[in-house]
C-alpha cells in the first residue's frame, strides 16, 4: 500500500444500450501534469483519468515525460505489457527553462515551486492550441496537479473547459500544532496563512473559474472555497478511484486474537501518526489487545519511534519500512483495519486500496477520505482537537475488539463501496459530463 500499484486498470464497459444508437465520441484534451500507470497519488489519478475515459471518448492526455523520463518509461512497460489502449493519445510536454529551473522537490524549492510549474502550464497551452489547429477538440479538461493554486492556462481556448476535481482548501486547524515537530509547526503555520491569502487574492484562478463549464472539488471544504472565493459552483467528486479485484475478500474477526491494525503514509508531519500512538497506549492501558503494522518511512520516522518507545508500545508494533508491492500487499491481507490519522489530505490512495481489498478504515471525518469513507465501510472521527482524535480513535479500535463481528459488517462494506468508487465509474460520470455539457451549448 505505501508502493507503486502493479494492478492493471479495469476498464468500464463502453456498450450502449441495445435500442439506442452508440453515443458521439467526443474529442477531448486532457492536461494531467503527472501520469503513469504503475503509481498512485498525483500520477495515478492523470492516468487512470485519461485511460478509462478512453472508453468512452477519443482523448489527448497532455503530460510532462516525468524527472529521469520516468513516466515515458512506465508508458512504455504498461504498452509491452498490455498493449497500445485504444482511444488514448499521449503527447509528453518537456519542461520549459524556467520549470527545470524551479520546479523541484525538496524544501528550498517549495517557495518557487509553482512558479516553474505555471512556466509549464504557458507551454501547455501553446501545445494545446498547435493540437486544436492541427485536429480540433470538442472539449478540454486541467485534471491535475489538483491543488486549486494553478488551473493552468487551457481555460484561454474558448473550448468547453472542465477543471477538476480540486482540492488545496485543507489546513491544519491550530490545536493540531501541538502533536507536530518545530520545523513543521513553522511550515504549516506559514502554509495555513498563504493558502488563506492565494485564496482571496488569486484573479487567475477566478478567471479560470467563470470560464469553466464544470468545476469537480474533492470534499464539501473545496466545494465551498471555489464557490466562496471564485464565485462558481461546484460539484463534489473525490480525485481518486479504486480498483475493485478479486483479491479482495471479507475479512474475520472473532475477537481471540489481537486486532491487526495496518498504517501506511509518507512519515510527515500532516500524517499525525503520534495521534494513533497515543490512542494505542490507553488501549494497551485497558488491556485491550491489538497489534500495529507501520509503512513506509519519512523524515519523522526516528521522532515517531522514540515517541512509540516511551509510551511502552514497542512489542505491539511492526516498522516494516518501504515494502515492495507484493510484500506490502501481504501485509495488507494480514490486517482487520486500515487507520489513517492524516490531518490534511486530497482522497488517500492507501485509502482506496484499503476498501477494493475489503478492509475497513478508520480515519478522520475530513478531506477526501470524509467523502469516501461512509458508515458501511469504516468509521469516522471528527477533526476538531488531539483529545477529540486519540480518545475518538480508541474509542472507535476498542468498539471493534468488544464487537468483533463488527468487521465482516465493515469488510464486506468495503467492497461494495469500492464498487461505487471504482475509476469505471468515475470516468462514466466524466464522459456524461462532457456530453451534457456539450448538449447544453448545442441547444
Amino acid at each position: 500500500m505505501n508502493t507503486p500499484s502493479t494492478a492493471e486498470p479495469l476498464r468500464p464497459s463502453a456498450a450502449a444500450a441495445p435500442d439506442r444508437p452508440e453515443p458521439r465520441r467526443l474529442r477531448v484534451l486532457l492536461s494531467a501534469f503527472a501520469s503513469s500507470p504503475y503509481s498512485g497519488s498525483e500520477p495515478g489519478v492523470g492516468w487512470n483519468v485519461a485511460y478509462h475515459l478512453a472508453a468512452h471518448h477519443d482523448v489527448t492526455l497532455l503530460c510532462f515525460p516525468g524527472f529521469g523520463r520516468d513516466a515515458v518509461a512506465a508508458y512504455d512497460r504498461f504498452v509491452a505489457e498490455h498493449g497500445p489502449v485504444a482511444g488514448l493519445t499521449v503527447r509528453w510536454l518537456e519542461q520549459p527553462p524556467l520549470s527545470k529551473l524551479l520546479q523541484r522537490e525538496g524544501l528550498p524549492f517549495r517557495a518557487v515551486y509553482y512558479r516553474g510549474y505555471a512556466a509549464w502550464q504557458k507551454a501547455a497551452l501553446r501545445a494545446a492550441q498547435a493540437m486544436h489547429r492541427a485536429e480540433p477538440f470538442d472539449l478540454v479538461h486541467h485534471v491535475n496537479i489538483i491543488g486549486y493554486r494553478e488551473p493552468g492556462y487551457l481555460w484561454q481556448m474558448g473550448l468547453p473547459f472542465v477543471w477538476g476535481p480540486i482540492a488545496g482548501a485543507a489546513t491544519i486547524p491550530r490545536p493540531f500544532f501541538s502533536m507536530l515537530s518545530p520545523k513543521d509547526r513553522a511550515f504549516y503555520g506559514l502554509r495555513n496563512r498563504l493558502n488563506r491569502r492565494t485564496m482571496e487574492r488569486s484573479r487567475r484562478c477566478r478567471r479560470a473559474a467563470a470560464a469553466a463549464e464544470k468545476i469537480w472539488a474533492v470534499d464539501r471544504l473545496n466545494q465551498r472555497m471555489v464557490e466562496r472565493y471564485f464565485d462558481a459552483p461546484a460539484d463534489v467528486m473525490i480525485e481518486s478511484g479504486a480498483h475493485p479485484t478479486t483479491q479482495g475478500f471479507v475479512r474475520r474477526y472473532d475477537g481471540q486474537r489481537p486486532l491487526n491494525l495496518l498504517w501506511s503514509g509518507l512519515h510527515e508531519g500532516r500524517k499525525c501518526l503520534p495521534l494513533l500512538l497515543h490512542s494505542l497506549a490507553r488501549l494497551r492501558d485497558a488491556g485491550r489487545a491489538f497489534t500495529l503494522t507501520i509503512l513506509s518511512r519519512g523524515p519523522e520516522t526516528q521522532n515517531w519511534r522514540a515517541l512509540a518507545r516511551r509510551l511502552g508500545l514497542d512489542t505491539q508494533l511492526e516498522w516494516a519500512g518501504q515494502l515492495a508491492y507484493e510484500q506490502a500487499l501481504a501485509k495488507t491481507r494480514d490486517a482487520d483495519l486500515f487507520v489513517l490519522s492524516s490531518l490534511q489530505e486530497g482522497t488517500p490512495h492507501v485509502v482506496m486500496e484499503a476498501l477494493a481489498s475489503g478492509l475497513p478504515v478508520l480515519c478522520h471525518d475530513a478531506c477526501g477520505m470524509g467523502i469516501a469513507v461512509d458508515k458501511s465501510c469504516g468509521l469516522k472521527i471528527p477533526l476538531t482537537d488531539p483529545e477529540t482524535s486519540i480518545a475518538g480513535f480508541a474509542a472507535a479500535i476498542g468498539s471493534l475488539i468488544d464487537t468483533p463481528e463488527r468487521i465482516a459488517e465493515l469488510s464486506a462494506g468495503a467492497l461494495a463501496r469500492a464498487e461505487a468508487l471504482s475509476w469505471g465509474r468515475k470516468a462514466a460520470d466524466m464522459a456524461q459530463a462532457y456530453r451534457d455539457i456539450l448538449g447544453a451549448r448545442a441547444e
